[in-house]
């Protein structure tokens, strides 16, 4: 049955119109022969009775328009992709915005025609991969390997499929060395996002073509992810659909500070007044109004983190597997205390979606809260092997060193905080980590050099301030992490319980 209600769905408009006109038919046939038997017995033995009203043709006629309606009825409760559809506004190409992504068939260029089964396994494999990342359509194997062993343009193949990115290269056997490129190609322009050599041993062939293959699709998600929000910041808002509004405030977290979750969260309103039943939406608000309360933002700490809660709430009941909506909401119940119902979502965010680098680092940081510093710890190196560019490294490093902290690893913790600083520097939570990473080591100095840095990315910050994050963040009120630099806190940048 559950067959058939499929085959139906795939030929619903079809069928529909066709039901639909013969419930026209035999309604029309059937309402004459209601007519004719209510007409006048002197009117009937006048007019010559139409073949098509005899009993057995009304019958017949009947039994049709019966059958019509059925069909018409199941076709109308038959399966559907409304859950898919309220978390991402569209996925088909281009709608909504959402980014459509072709993955073209490698070409062999090693002189060896048996690697050319190697360079397509390749390509189906990431096809396959990106397939799993809800934040763009793949176009399918059979319409880009059309343009298997042929010179393509690449502008001509974004219009050709629909697509905004391409991904091209070439596959090469040179003696025991298997040589791969791969290119990402904005159609709009012709200009190269982002590429990538990889030269590998030739030796376990599946080992290496997995290892291959994880690569290029795990930085394609990352560029890609990266390349949408570039997209969406050089546009004025209002020229933004829904989808375009919360690639903007996905800069937020790229960039994190007072200005940039402000401006995320009114992109995320006025997406929302376009699309009121955007689960993604409503996914991405909710982690944005806790984490202004958790980096000391919000004018009303309580009353944010109750709108985040019951947007959560929402957004869940409109999209409860929808992997995104899973790992945005988890983090932000788990960041903001409600760690049983973070550490939930984000299992069940990896679950729906195992490479998932964001999940797989929220669900460290949230363990690192909860003090259980080495399984964090170990979650967020994985994320890290997993996604080494993620566009919120300088968070994911932040996080590492808290939990290096926890572990008295004060010289590891240094390092973390220094790498994410690279990254991104204006974050007062990553001078903070610092400091207490110095002080953890004995440098009283460079401590409280870090501190004033901190101040001076956030003029707000304060030991006042870090406390009252730092409550409700940590499951110790973050007695543990501030054990070190509390001691040596200078006297200015202790603020009052106002600040």
């Amino acid at each position: 049955m559950s067959a058939l209600l499929n085959w139906l769905a795939s030929h619903e408009s079809s069928l529909s119109a066709i039901a639909a006109l013969i419930a026209i038919i035999a309604g029309v046939a059937v309402a004459f022969r209601l007519i004719w038997t209510r007409m006048p017995s002197h009117v009937m033995s006048q007019v010559k009775r139409p073949a098509f009203l005899s009993d057995w043709r009304n019958i017949g006629l009947i039994s049709v328009s019966l059958v019509a309606l059925l069909l018409m009825a199941i076709l109308a409760l038959g399966p559907d992709n409304s859950e898919q559809s309220a978390a991402s506004g569209s996925d088909k190409p281009g709608a909504g915005g959402k980014p459509s992504v072709a993955v073209l068939p490698l070409n062999n260029i090693s002189g060896d025609p048996e690697q050319t089964y190697l360079a397509d396994g390749i390509a189906e494999d990431v096809i396959t991969l990106l397939s799993s990342n809800p934040r763009f359509f793949v176009v399918a194997r059979n319409s880009s390997f059309t343009y298997k062993g042929q010179a393509v343009d690449i502008r001509q193949v974004g219009e050709e499929l629909g697509v905004r990115y391409v991904v091209e290269g070439s596959l090469r056997k040179v003696g025991d060395r298997l040589r791969v490129n791969v290119q990402l190609i904005d159609t709009s322009n012709g200009l190269h996002v982002w590429a990538e050599k990889y030269d590998r041993a030739y030796t376990d062939l599946f080992a290496l073509q997995d290892e291959i293959t994880n690569g290029i699709a795990i930085a394609l998600g990352d560029q890609i992810y990266t390349a949408e929000i570039a997209r969406a910041h050089s546009k004025p808002a209002d020229n933004l659909d829904a989808w375009g509004l919360v690639m903007r405030a996905n800069r937020s977290m790229v960039n994190f500070s007072r200005e940039s979750s402000n401006e995320a969260i009114k992109d995320l309103r006025a997406a929302l007044v376009i699309d009121p039943n955007y689960a993604l939406a409503k996914a991405e608000l909710a982690l944005n109004l806790c984490t202004r309360v958790t980096g000391a933002f919000s004018d009303n700490p309580r009353e944010d983190l109750a709108r985040a809660y019951a947007l959560g709430v929402e957004a869940l009941r409109t999209a409860p597997n929808h992997p995104l909506v899973l790992a945005k909401v988890g983090s932000c119940y788990g960041f903001t205390g409600r760690r049983d119902d973070g550490i939930r979502l984000l299992e069940k965010a990896l679950i729906k979606q195992a490479n998932s680098a964001l999940a797989l680092w929220s669900i460290g940081a949230v363990l690192v809260l909860d003090g259980q510093a080495a399984l964090g710890l170990a979650k967020l190196e994985q994320a890290i092997e997993l996604s080494p560019r993620a566009p919120e490294m300088y968070l994911i490093k932040a996080f590492q060193a808290a939990a290096l902290i926890a572990l008295k690893r004060y010289a590891e913790a240094e390092q973390a905080t220094l790498a994410g600083l690279k990254s991104y520097d204006g974050w007062d939570g990553s001078w903070r980590l610092l400091a207490i990473a110095k002080a953890g080591l004995g440098d009283e100095k460079a401590a409280q050099a870090a501190l004033y840095k901190a101040r001076e990315v956030e003029p707000s910050f304060s030991l006042m301030s870090t406390k009252a994050v730092y409550a409700i963040i940590y499951k110790d009120k973050g007695r543990l992490v501030l054990s070190k630099i509390l001691p040596i806190w200078p006297e200015d940048l202790v603020g009052t319980d106002n600040n």
